[in-house]
């Protein structure tokens, strides 16, 4: 009899807080997964914009608007893009956490200083129902969803080639 008052007490956390503790227990799984796979799909985005990148390069081959570009994987979380002109590109594209971050400068013709006029764009990754990763801009008022590595870098190279 004494305990009754635990047992309503019990009662009432599983009641009030079980939605809570589940959403938790969700978050958790989710953040262990983006935290095994991100690496993965960040190996898989820098193959991709190197494939992209040489595809690029040769549509324009002979052309009077090739200009040398360059894909370059520094360390295993960071990818360098460079195009000398038309348009002139200098970007980094970086894993950090959950997070991949693209951080660039351009302009329609040839180099500039690539410490001025410099933008980002951050997309955070997060894990569905079925664990696997996507991309979804961050900070926009409409953000764009990339299920694949491969949509994400074909976004990216639009981001610092199109118009």
């Amino acid at each position: 009899m004494a305990e009754e008052w635990i047992d309503k007490l019990a009662g009432d956390i599983r009641e009030k807080h079980r939605e809570a503790a589940q959403v938790y227990g969700r978050d958790q799984h989710y953040a262990e997964v983006i935290s095994r796979l991100a690496p993965e799909f960040f190996v898989r985005l820098s193959a991709q914009l190197e494939r992209d990148v040489e595809a690029f390069r040769r549509k324009l081959q002979g052309d009077v608007t090739s200009a040398e570009t360059l894909v370059q994987t520094s360390t295993a979380g960071e990818v360098r893009i460079q195009r000398e002109r038309f348009p002139w590109v200098d970007a980094t594209v970086t894993l950090r956490d959950d997070s991949i971050l693209v951080d660039y400068a351009k302009s329609a013709g040839l180099a500039g200083d690539p410490l001025l006029g410099r933008k980002s764009r951050a997309y955070a990754l997060h894990a569905g129902g079925d664990d696997r990763l996507y991309a979804k801009e961050a900070f926009t008022e409409r953000p764009e969803q990339f299920d694949t590595p491969e949509a994400l870098a074909q976004g990216i190279l639009q981001l610092l080639f199109g118009g």
